[in-house]
């Protein structure tokens, strides 16, 4: 290996999380860093979650899904309503049959 082009290597680097607080000491060019979310707090290590749940598509589709049952229903009710009204008939102009 060439000398002189290799970063130096801190055995003893901190590397400190955002979110919980914990310090790991990790080996690393940078001698303190931060992270927003480590092992210990990450929801899909811990099994718990923490933040807003971001709507996704299913979400998005399911509550598009229940807005349009709920518009077909209202235009149901609207028909039955027109189904039971009588027929208006229109007067024939002169001249037209």
């Amino acid at each position: 290996m060439k000398k002189g082009i290799h970063p130096q290597v801190y055995l003893d680097a901190k590397t400190m999380c955002s979110s919980c607080g914990a310090v790991y000491l990790i080996p690393t060019t940078v001698k303190v860093q931060q992270v927003e979310i480590c092992s210990a707090c990450h929801p899909v290590y811990t099994g718990k979650y923490m933040g807003l749940m971001a709507s996704g598509r299913v979400d998005r589709f399911r509550k598009m899904a229940e807005s349009s049952k709920k518009k077909q229903e209202e235009v149901k009710v609207i028909e039955e309503k027109r189904a039971k009204k009588p027929a208006i008939k229109k007067k024939a102009k002169k001249g037209e049959k």
